[in-house]
């Protein structure tokens, strides 16, 4: 899927193209239809996009289409009196190519006499890759400073370049996901199937029955919104899914069957798929985590990769079991099993099922529990995306995952973001989670930071000392609250003192940290957790012990006096609070 061999394809097969909102596009003509335009540099990983930007930034511009398909690494375009560059791939040029452009480029993007302007296109280090290589001038290291700074910090001190970077890394996939699901959905070819003999006669062709579920046209329908609350907690955890990802996720999501040549049904494979009966096994929720294919290839697949994290399928409750297991038998799981497994007789009480879960409860000699247990699996996805918001509380949707706690994280940052206010419980959880890796000890605190120390060196899993006790609500210039990030995410800042003599200490909450916090916080935590996150606070915990020590020097405030060192252990009252006991050293 690139953008190069996409154009031939559509010109040989005569389809119209899905056209896709190009984040940019606005932007950049702006730029260089202005009376002072900038040069500019796309950058971003493999397949966001940086090609397709070029094109559409060419082509609006009035560059002719044929011109630009003949495949120039280099292209030009004169736009009254001005010169536009475009190299859609810096990583074509050759070593000696690549060095007289970058040369020319960093002189012309000082010079304000220049009416040269460029737009580049690289991955991060392809740009870094190609600066290296160029000729070691002034202007060249001039421009490799700031092509850094933008990388990192997204601006630059130096005025003077007339350059501006955009990272299409950083746009938010999550809405991308429901643009390309509109736009592959609502294509004009789907009229073709009206006269699909695959439909007659009560057939269900499950390419059809894929795309219908995609488009969750009903308003109640929850599918759309949790997958992109997947994509958007992967990207919290550092993951990214590049547009030809995403093309990718929804394509295996309305044509995958493990029956079918590479996974992916053709129209051709779906009258022999009804006639096995198992249609079942083209179900979305299963093509979502690549269950179509086979585990090697979708275990080498980045996009399968990344949405197993979650383990949905693997993971699961206690009601939700009990529902699937022995709904079907259970006179007090009626209601629920009719409403939530019976009502979906295509990808839920599929006669497949129904079979293996009879065999599994009567457990006869020989039986295949393994079937059932992989039928199971299918139900477990299929009702992460289907379960209904009023039922999604009671049956503790987010069990379905690792991540017990993701739900509660989407909700804090949407509140944050819309400035309204906050759960109850999720500071609460966040400081007596940070209170028990603080101090080693299975405090109730949740009103105070309690900041320990071993007496040596902060990395002790057990800390007896108290440091400090930190008012969470705001008291004497104290204050532990959550705070917004600006990026849609959110972490916990730490106040100590009022004014600024002494910032914020902040820490960013991870949906993997905010998990873990939420773990420690109910007293248990699972050991498929990596010592990252317990390094991470950690350090955080440092952070603070070194604020602490400066409002002391500030203060004045000297705990030994005339000899006499007070030490402050801590103990565990009756009710798991923290509480105080001093011990008074003389020397």
């Amino acid at each position: 899927m690139y953008d190069e061999s996409i154009q031939r394809a559509l010109k040989r097969h005569k389809i119209t193209p899905i056209t896709l909102p190009a984040q940019f596009l606005p932007a950049l003509l702006d730029n260089f239809q202005s009376d002072t335009p900038l040069s500019q540099i796309i950058t971003g990983t493999a397949g966001d996009g940086k090609t397709y930007h070029c094109r559409e930034v060419w082509i609006a511009l009035g560059g002719d289409a044929a011109v630009w398909n003949q495949g120039a690494k280099i292209q030009r375009l004169a736009l009254e009196g001005r010169t536009l560059v475009i190299v859609k791939d810096l990583s074509e040029l050759m070593d000696d190519e690549g060095a007289e452009l970058i040369e020319a480029f960093a002189r012309d993007v000082i010079d304000p006499a220049s009416s040269t302007f460029y737009l580049l296109a690289a991955n991060h280090g392809q740009l870094l890759e190609k600066l290296k290589t160029a000729p070691d001038t002034p202007t060249v290291k001039r421009l490799a400073t700031v092509v850094e700074d933008l990388l990192v910090v997204g601006k630059t001190s130096d005025v003077g370049m007339r350059l501006e970077l955009k990272d299409l890394s950083r746009a938010p996939a999550a809405k991308m996901t429901a643009d390309i699901i509109e736009a592959i959905t609502t294509h004009e070819g789907w009229v073709g199937c009206a006269s699909c003999p695959s439909q007659a006669e009560g057939q269900v062709c499950p390419i059809l029955e894929n795309r219908r579920r995609l488009m969750a046209e009903e308003e109640s329908d929850p599918f759309q919104r949790r997958l992109t609350a997947l994509i958007e907690l992967s990207e919290r955890n550092g993951g990214h899914f590049p547009v030809r990802q995403l093309l990718a996720l929804v394509a295996n999501s309305l044509l995958g069957h493990p029956a079918a040549r590479d996974g992916l049904m053709s129209c051709a494979d779906v009258p022999g798929i009804q006639q096995s009966g198992r249609a079942d096994l083209a179900s979305v929720y299963r093509n979502i985590f690549g269950e179509n294919l086979k585990q090697s290839r979708a275990e080498k697949t980045e996009l399968f990769k990344k949405l197993n994290l979650f383990g949905i399928g693997a993971e699961t409750s206690n009601r939700v079991d009990n529902l699937l297991v022995y709904g079907a038998d259970d006179p007090a799981q009626a209601e629920p099993y009719a409403a939530l497994v019976l009502s979906d007789p295509i990808y839920g009480a599929t006669p497949a099922f129904a079979q293996a879960q009879r065999a599994y409860l009567e457990g006869d000699e020989g039986t295949d529990r393994s079937q059932f247990l992989a039928a199971l699996r299918a139900q477990r996805q299929r009702l992460f995306f289907t379960l209904p918001d009023a039922l999604a509380e009671s049956y503790q949707l987010w069990d379905l995952t690792v991540f017990r706690f993701a739900g509660l994280f989407l909700e804090v940052a949407d509140k944050l973001a819309a400035k309204q206010a906050l759960p109850r419980q999720a500071l609460g959880q966040v400081v007596r989670g940070l209170n028990r890796i603080f101090t080693g000890m299975l405090v109730q605190n949740q009103d105070e930071l309690v900041l320990a120390t071993s007496g040596s060196y902060s990395q002790s899993k057990r800390s007896p000392l108290l440091d400090e006790l930190i008012s969470v609500p705001r008291a004497a210039g104290e204050e532990v609250n959550l705070v917004a990030d600006g990026a849609g995410g959110f972490g916990v800042s730490v106040r100590l003192v009022r004014g600024n003599e002494i910032p914020l200490v902040v820490l960013a909450l991870s949906p993997t940290r905010f998990e873990f916090l939420g773990r420690v916080a109910e007293g248990a935590l699972p050991s498929s957790f990596s010592l990252e996150c317990h390094e991470d606070l950690l350090a955080f915990k440092a952070r603070l012990l070194r604020e602490t020590e400066k409002r002391r020097e500030l203060d004045g405030d000297d705990q030994a006096v005339d000899g006499e060192l007070v030490l402050r252990f801590i103990e565990l009252g009756g009710d798991g609070r923290a509480i105080q006991r001093r011990v008074m050293v003389r020397a």
